[in-house]
């Protein structure tokens, strides 16, 4: 590659073959040919002396050099460009990238927000939902918000809300098919969540150990945003996360037939990679989520406690 301009080109153009997975697209989103993308991924191999892309008969796929690659290269590459914009339109109005659980954002962040921008209207946030260990999580990004035990290299780690759950379900279907006690579960279906967190083996090993549990069938829906509802619908039974029932807890929507607060392992925790967590705009961002998050957390305390 010739010099430092002709290689930043190769490496924003492998970041978004390595995103896309299709050099054709590439070349569309950067108005190249599939011959250029193809030529700068292939010297940029050459250089590393490593391949960086799997190229098989179904498309492409990323090598484990690959992957190594990008969590580095992307971050260094996004650092470049806020360097260049920030030099060159000082006054111009600051835009982070906020990487949020979907269901966080739905029930706990978005609904607040306004309040955020009402302070600080000269920051924009450019809003990612994504899951951590997700691919598209290499991206750079200078904030987080996550489903986590709160133990991340590379990142600072900062408590939200989200370590009490409880047995949530609509109380038509509590109430139809009597369930007020552990006994009382196996009439009920029981939903399930697919990702990590909040499962019913924590919560059982609590309430019921002696309880064999749903069964290995049982239901499951794809994050909160989808089995929260489920729930509300009168579907059938979940665990959650009080910081994200607490309205439809108020409203009666749904209600805790069994009246406990479990602690989990996981919760919601703020994370900022280590080069973005004195940066003003990020700062400001970091004392408004950890501020509406004390809030929360004072809300689940009094609920509990009524």
């Amino acid at each position: 590659m010739k010099g430092s301009r002709d290689s930043l080109k190769s490496l924003r153009i492998f970041i978004s073959a390595a995103q896309t997975l299709n050099f054709s697209r590439s070349a569309e989103e950067l108005s190249l040919t599939q011959s250029a993308v193809s030529k700068h991924i292939f010297t940029l191999e050459q250089r590393l002396g490593t391949a960086l892309f799997d190229r098989k008969a179904r498309g492409l796929e990323l090598t484990y050099a690959g992957i190594q690659y990008l969590k580095r290269i992307g971050p260094a590459v996004h650092l470049i460009d806020e360097a260049s914009a920030l030099v060159a339109h000082s006054d111009a109005r600051a835009a982070l990238n906020v990487v949020v659980s979907p269901s966080f954002a739905h029930f706990c962040l978005l609904p607040n927000l306004s309040e955020f921008f009402a302070k600080h209207p000269h920051i924009k946030l450019n809003i990612r939902p994504r899951l951590l260990y997700e691919p598209q999580a290499f991206e750079p990004f200078d904030a987080a918000i996550q489903l986590h035990t709160g133990h991340a290299g590379g990142l600072s780690t900062e408590y939200l809300c989200g370590r009490e759950m409880a047995l949530v379900a609509a109380p038509d279907l509590v109430q139809r098919e009597r369930a007020f006690s552990i006994a009382d579960l196996d009439r009920l279906v029981l939903l399930k969540r697919a990702q990590r967190g909040y499962n019913w083996s924590e919560w059982r090993a609590v309430m019921a150990p002696n309880w064999s549990g749903p069964p290995a069938d049982a239901p499951e829906y794809e994050g909160f945003s989808m089995l929260l509802p489920a729930v509300t619908h009168g579907l059938g039974a979940a665990i959650a996360p009080l910081c994200m029932t607490l309205d439809a807890l108020d409203q009666g929507t749904v209600v805790r037939p069994l009246g406990e607060a479990v602690i989990g392992r996981y919760a919601y925790y703020l994370m900022k990679p280590a080069a973005r967590r004195y940066d003003p705009h990020v700062e400001a961002f970091s004392d408004w989520v950890m501020y509406s998050a004390r809030q929360l957390q004072q809300r689940v305390n009094d609920f509990i406690s009524r």
